[in-house]
């Protein structure tokens, strides 16, 4: 079975996506919250490598919003660090 690949949202190169973390949206209307998804989370979502210079760039909100294709928000950065480096 063949491995999915993606576009990390930091450093723009293609990797699977099992050597990505999978970010979505949480919440409706205009605004959102990013959060790390989960196993069987559907809908649109971004990838990022979890390495400090694509975690830099890859989580401005212009960044995300790009991404997302809407205004997004980090109700706490250090929070959501913590967890994509934990999922590795």
């Amino acid at each position: 079975m063949a491995v999915p690949v993606r576009t990390c949202i930091g450093c723009r190169q293609r990797d699977t996506a099992t050597e990505m973390v999978r970010l979505t949206l949480q919440g409706e209307g205009e605004h959102g919250e990013v959060i790390v998804a989960g196993v069987g989370r559907v809908g649109r979502g971004a990838s990022l490598h979890a390495r400090p210079a694509c975690l830099e760039k890859g989580l401005r909100p212009e960044v995300l919003s790009r991404a997302f294709k809407r205004r997004v928000t980090i109700r706490d950065a250090s929070e959501l660090l913590e967890r994509i480096t934990r999922k590795r």
